[in-house]
């Protein structure tokens, strides 16, 4: 041990004794050992000379001399003989004290110095103890170019000595602390010591309470601390720890100090730490905070500055990991690749940034690759992270990041190209990376399902079955480390279900995956805006139907059904939660339940979408993301509690089967669902439920999907787009639609004349982008064999979605409550909808009570504002929806978009129908397609019982068409429901227009 260990280890004990109050601790042997140790490391009668030395020997000094003093005193008390090595070494120790710091010396110590004469020192002047300070900081920064560790410690010592000797405890009290809480850091960073993260930790935030708001010097602290808090953050995972370093590196990056020559340091570490926020919690807005926040700081950082490479660096791994567009004219790929290089070249050799910059350059090569499935750049990325690896050296406090980045390097080159040794070179550096971190460490659960996903793929392809077993073993851990983020459990409990399908054991595979399902739920935190959860959700993307897949081929119909509706849906069953009165806790535990309804509603209520947060300011965005977390982390306490309670334990559990069932009272409901391990129809009924195994592999239909989806494209040719389309339909026809009707008994065609019986598809994953209500043979007069034939079709988002429609009470409607008509028959950048006015004219003359908004009355904020007042809505204008990121679905108004997520948060008590004649109203995304994101849905959500859309562009002629039938047979006495008005609708303009099937087979039917 160092001198500077040996006297902060005694120091340790010194605070124990203070802690406890028990004098017992420093008569521990350990603390004897240390203190022998320290005092034997300097010659106390040999002359002191030179800044460094004095600062180490009055350092150690003051330590011993307190250490000594203290048993003396116990002696004393415990009327014992005082030990004359104790008395002995006390007293000469506090003499070399007191010629620097009398204030630390005892009153009766000073008042035996002062009879005998000797010499009492002034208290350090507060420019020599600037000297120290500063001479402190120049050797921190030499330490920082050489890597030497040496200076480190002397930088230490310095700092040390200036806070000791200080007894004001004023600004530059506080500056020494501040400083040696940047070198105790950059100790941790170069030596991995966990003691010199505490330390750093401990005295940055004590000097930082004695620095006024608005000192100059306050950014210094908020630099240096927001820095440490972020590495122990990545320490511990602490992530309040971190959010308090975002909150005092902003204050100084945007504050009244941001002038200042060291910005460029609080950006870096602003950056750093937001980057660490966007990868715990998934919060994109910090991603994009710290791009801004490095690309200035490398703007104005010089080019013969000392830290302009590791700004490169970091500002690469930005480029990497941001979740937006941050090359608009360029590869981002090849831009982190050439800033990496770049910093590269300013970094000799030795210098203990080089490893991370190889680092994050084999980083940004496997990412090209994978980006442009060019696998020329993997064997330089194997090289960087082998540089990097041995640029680290055992004592970097990254090895074991540094040694899983040589793993996944490795790992993407073997899937290549034929390398022997490459995966055992892989797993034994994964094992290596585990070695190094403590059993708590946030990394290592990544680090261990790393490793099994790994060994899996060697068994894969040596097919040793040690392996495998090893595998699960490993991915079992990382799942049970509950401690671990949401994201990274859910990520190793489908490792390890992956495993078990693989065997063959489904049932295992199915559990597991119920479990990766659970932490779904839990990744999706109502602590992250509506956009960050659908991300998340959208790294999952097979995994319900995996789950479903597996419980089908268990023979595990009902656990199929569960698990889909607990992987399906998730924003939805959030919102439901919104909007569910719990009465349950209501009667069982009323203060609870008023708790949750204040924190739910609020939720809710913080604006989310662009027409609610269009103009507000940066700072607005933090405030609002701080509350949400803040009552996200209520809404589970109170949750908590609530499950405490013995008649409550179940409170918000997935439902059973038992309580699903009752979807079917009346009518059955057909899942659809499709896997890697078989396509399914599980068919619901009052009965229980049935697998019905289909004819058709996931390869086949994910094939019909793409061909579907390309013919709805716009610029595909008409005439071949229209025999796609009924290609299409005839075969989900054939291999999904007949089999499952037949198998409920609906072999034949309803009577024309007559109500049909009803039934609610509810498709999932790929199933979703293919209108099996519309499945057929569609002959050219209009006859054939189709669903529409046979049954009276409605889509359900999920099932709780349908049972919240049904069970949902309605108040009154008030006076000012009607209907509203909404008509953009013109709209910039879009085509005309020359007869969607007439259509509109026409639907009001049948209900002149309504609010008719047409052209420019139709703006974003009237419409949503006649929302809340209306009991059924008719649109008719264009819709728009991006399968890539469904959330953007919108109704074009005149002044714009009115967008989904404008729609989600409403709740419209009265609403009850809304007719959505415009394109692509009910079409979800092939991202997050379990989600069911669509504008009906989200209308549904937000109150209408029932909603009509469409699929795909709708024909503008033909739309006003199915309008005017669908509002006759509604006004009818013994009027339909909406589903059976549609469909006769349909089935009417069928008859009228039997070569139309492209433009009626787009409607459909949401809702009970």
């Amino acid at each position: 041990m160092s001198v500077l260990d040996l006297a902060l280890a005694l120091e340790q004990w010194l605070s124990d004794y203070y802690d406890s109050g028990d004098p017992a601790v420093l008569r521990e042997p350990e603390a004897e050992r240390l203190a022998e140790r320290l005092y034997y490391s300097f010659d106390w009668y040999a002359p002191i000379s030179g800044m460094v030395e004095t600062a180490q020997a009055v350092n150690a000094a003051v330590l011993l001399a307190d250490f000594h003093w203290r048993r003396c005193e116990d002696a004393i008390s415990r009327e014992d003989e005082i030990s004359r090595e104790d008395a002995g070494r006390a007293g000469w120790l506090y003499h070399l004290v007191c010629g620097f710091a009398p204030h630390l010396v005892p009153e009766a110590v000073l008042d035996t110095y002062e009879r005998d004469g000797d010499r009492i020192g002034d208290t350090a002047s507060a420019s020599r103890l600037a000297a120290y300070v500063a001479q402190g900081v120049e050797l921190l920064k030499e330490a920082e170019a050489t890597g030497d560790l040496r200076l480190l410690e002397d930088a230490a010592a310095l700092c040390l000595f200036a806070a000791r000797v200080n007894p004001r405890r004023d600004l530059l009290w506080a500056e020494s602390l501040v400083t040696l809480g940047n070198v105790f850091t950059r100790a941790y960073e170069y030596t991995g010591s966990e003691g010199a993260l505490d330390r750093a930790f401990d005295v940055t935030k004590k000097g930082g309470e004695a620095i006024p708001e608005g000192d100059p010097y306050r950014w210094h602290y908020c630099s240096g601390f927001g820095h440490i808090a972020l590495r122990v953050f990545q320490h511990t995972g602490d992530l309040d720890t971190l959010e308090s370093g975002v909150r005092v590196l902003r204050e100084a990056a945007y504050g009244p100090y941001r002038g200042t020559l060291g910005r460029g340091v609080v950006l870096t570490n602003l950056s750093a730490a937001l980057m660490a926020q966007y990868a715990r919690t998934g919060r994109a807005e910090s991603a994009k905070e710290a791009f801004e926040a490095q690309s200035q700081a490398v703007a104005i950082t010089p080019r013969d500055h000392a830290q302009l490479p590791s700004r490169l660096v970091n500002l690469a791994g930005l480029v990497g990991n941001h979740p937006g567009v941050v090359a608009p004219d360029g590869d981002p790929h090849d831009m982190a690749v050439t800033l990496l290089e770049d910093a590269l070249s300013l970094l000799p050799e030795g210098n203990p940034d080089r490893s991370g910059c190889l680092y994050q350059l084999a980083v940004a090569l496997r990412a090209r690759s994978a980006a442009r499935n060019d696998p020329s750049d993997l064997a330089a990325a194997v090289k960087a992270s082998r540089a990097a690896v041995a640029a680290g050296g055992a004592g970097d406090y990254r090895r074991s990041m540094l040694l899983t980045g040589l793993a996944r390097s490795l790992g993407a080159y073997a899937a290549h190209f034929s390398v022997p040794g490459a995966l055992d070179e892989a797993v034994e550096a994964l094992q290596e990376a585990l070695t190094v971190l403590p059993d708590k460490h946030p990394d290592r659960p990544d680090a261990l399902t790393e490793l099994g996903m790994m060994l899996e793929r060697r068994f894969e392809d040596a097919g040793n079955p040690t392996d495998r077993e090893l595998a699960f073993r490993l991915l079992s851990d990382a799942y049970g480390c509950e401690t671990a983020p949401a994201e990274a459990r859910a990520r190793a409990a489908a490792a390890a279900a992956d495993i078990k399908a693989a065997a063959e054991d489904f049932a295992g595979a199915t559990e597991w995956y119920a479990d990766a399902l659970e932490q779904l739920e839990l990744t999706a935190w109502r602590g992250l805006t509506r956009a960050d959860r659908e991300r998340l959700i959208a790294r999952f993307p097979s995994l319900v139907a995996d789950a479903a897949g597996c419980a089908v081929r268990a023979e595990q119909a009902e656990r199929a059904v569960e698990l889909l509706e607990q992987g399906r849906g998730i924003l939805i069953a959030q919102a439901l939660e919104t909007r569910t009165d719990h009465a349950e806790v209501h009667e069982q535990a009323s203060e609870l339940a008023v708790r949750l309804r204040h924190v739910l509603d609020e939720l809710e209520q913080l604006p989310d979408g662009p027409y609610r947060t269009a103009g507000w300011e940066r700072q607005d965005h933090w405030r609002a993301d701080e509350r949400r977390a803040a009552l996200a982390r209520e809404r589970e306490k109170v949750i908590k509690e609530i499950k405490a309670l013995p008649e409550l334990s179940g409170f918000l559990e997935p439902p059973s089967f038992a309580y699903l069932r009752a979807a079917a009272a009346r009518g059955p409901v057909v899942f659809l669902t499709a896997s890697v391990h078989g396509c399914a129809a599980l068919l619901l009924t009052g009965e229980g439920v049935r697998a019905l195994r289909l004819d058709l592999s996931h390869a086949e239909l994910a094939l019909r999907a793409t061909l579907f989806l390309a013919a709805l494209d716009p610029g595909h040719p008409p005439l071949a787009a229209h025999d796609t389309i009924l290609e299409t339909l005839a075969w989900l026809w054939s291999a999904v639609a007949k089999p499952a009707l037949e198998a409920l008994g609906h072999t034949q065609p309803m009577d024309p004349g007559g109500d049909g019986p009803r039934l609610w598809w509810c498709p999932t994953g790929i199933f979703t982008l293919l209108p099996v209500h519309a499945a057929g043979i569609h002959e050219e007069d209009g006859n054939g064999d189709t669903v529409p034939d046979r049954v009276v079709s409605s889509l359900t988002p999920t099932l709780r979605a349908l049972l919240h429609a049904r069970e949902r009470r309605r108040p009154p409607a008030g006076p000012d409550t009607r209907g509203l008509v909404v008509a953009v028959p013109a709209t910039p950048d879009w085509r005309d909808l020359p007869a969607a006015e007439e259509e509109a004219r026409a639907v009001h003359r049948r209900h002149p009570d309504a609010r008719l908004l047409i052209g420019p009355g139709a703006t974003t904020p009237t419409v949503l504002e006649a929302l809340t007042h209306c009991s059924w809505a008719h649109f008719a204008c264009h819709g728009a929806q991006d399968i890539a990121e469904p959330s953007r679905a919108a109704l074009i108004l005149h002044d714009g978009p009115l967008t989904l997520r404008d729609i989600v948060g409403l709740r419209l008590p009265h609403a009850e129908l809304a007719f959505l004649s415009a394109c692509e109203s009910s079409r979800g995304g092939v991202v997050l397609a379990d989600e069911a994101i669509s504008f009906a849905a989200a209308l549904q959500l937000a109150g209408f019982r029932d909603v009509l859309g469409t699929l795909w562009s709708i024909d503008d002629s033909l739309a006003p068409v199915v309008a005017d039938l669908v509002y006759e047979n509604l006004s009818r006495r013994n009027a339909p429901d909406p589903a059976s008005a549609l469909h006769a609708a349909l089935r009417t303009a069928r008859a009228r227009h039997p070569h139309a099937v492209v433009n009626w087979a787009s409607y459909v039917h949401v809702g009970p």
